[in-house]
């Protein structure tokens, strides 16, 4: 099993693609698109993490529907538009949906909003977070941090694993 991360996948919302100059034509092919990156990527047995705005519906039936289009099994770290109760995102076909930043693991934090710079970053985590798209983040001036909005990764999941090690190593 690999473990895989994403934020900001929009689904479904076509001024996403104006407000950050997402390249398709409408929201039809961008989520088409979207789906069609993510289960190249991602195998049944994979965990993805989704780190919020998974997508702007509110209606169950469509996000149940979306969810059953991607592979793997999926955890939502819930974003400023993911606006529904907890229970009713798991019971849609996530494992998890929480509105806090989760520790994957000693030392890795994920979450949907950058921290503010008057919280002090510690060094020795990293921090994985949406929210902020393609625009300039005060966390992108750390080493220890990556925003990882579906515009800044090519619109497709990438490996957590591998950006740990790599961050590591800095």
């Amino acid at each position: 099993m690999r473990r895989f991360i994403i934020a900001d996948t929009h689904f479904g919302h076509k001024n996403i693609i104006d407000y950050e100059g997402r390249p398709f034509r409408d929201a039809r092919e961008m989520d088409n698109r979207l789906i069609e990156l993510w289960n190249s990527t991602v195998s049944n047995e994979d965990l993805v993490y989704v780190l919020g705005d998974f997508t702007l519906s509110r209606n169950k039936a469509i996000i149940a529907n979306l969810l059953s289009k991607l592979n793997g099994r999926k955890v939502l770290i819930m974003g400023n538009h993911d606006t529904r109760k907890p229970k009713d995102y798991i019971e849609c076909g996530f494992e998890v949906a929480t509105r806090k930043p989760m520790m994957v693991e000693p030392g890795v934090i994920l979450m949907h909003e950058p921290f503010e710079e008057k919280f002090l970053i510690a060094k020795n985590y990293l921090y994985f977070f949406g929210h902020v798209h393609a625009h300039h983040s005060l966390m992108d001036d750390y080493k220890n941090c990556m925003c990882v909005s579906v515009e800044r990764i090519d619109y497709c999941p990438i490996d957590l694993d591998k950006y740990i090690r790599k961050m590591r190593r800095l």
